[in-house]
């Protein structure tokens, strides 16, 4: 056993392993680029293994696990605010069409743009269910709220990001 009695140190392993790619995408859609996003998940990482006597196995661990990346996360960013930042944002990996490179690049150059014209809690919202790949369950234990708000936060922050699009398309 680790340094909590009730989840030995495989038993985390085999929990956090499945999630990182999902981790760093979403800590990357928070913080904007590949270096604080790994050292956001470092801290995350290191904060939930030391916090795991606070776990409780009846509530979702990805959401748990999607909680504490947040709160690095801002945390980071707070931070960021209070040094001068240089900041180069990498956009997300996203899937290409399979045509060109190219494309598949300027349509992730628009996500970024598009996503970056919505309200902070309907980006979080997006960001936790599309690159987090949360279940509504899993949003609502991250954000604490009750899972019918994630639904309709999702429902607007959809609508939202549609109108974005269709605005800029005229």
């Amino acid at each position: 056993m680790g340094i909590f009695s009730h989840v030995s140190e495989d038993e985390f392993r085999r929990w956090i392993e499945p999630l990182l790619e999902r981790a760093g995408g979403y800590a990357f859609s928070i913080v904007r680029n590949r270096e604080d996003a790994e050292d956001a998940i470092q801290e995350a990482l290191l904060k939930a293994y030391l916090n795991m006597s606070r776990y409780e196995r009846s509530r979702s661990f990805k959401g748990w696990w999607f909680a504490i990346i947040r709160n690095c996360c801002l945390d980071l960013l707070r931070k960021r605010v209070r040094r001068p930042a240089t900041v180069a944002v990498d956009p997300p990996e996203l899937p290409s069409s399979g045509n060109d490179a190219h494309g598949g690049m300027e349509r992730s150059d628009e996500l970024v743009w598009a996503l970056n014209q919505l309200t902070p809690v309907h980006r979080e919202i997006i960001e936790l269910r599309y690159f987090g790949d949360c279940s509504y369950s899993e949003i609502a234990e991250a954000l604490g709220i009750p899972e019918g708000t994630v639904m309709s936060r999702l429902h607007s922050a959809r609508q939202a990001l549609a109108a974005i699009y269709r605005k800029d398309k005229k």
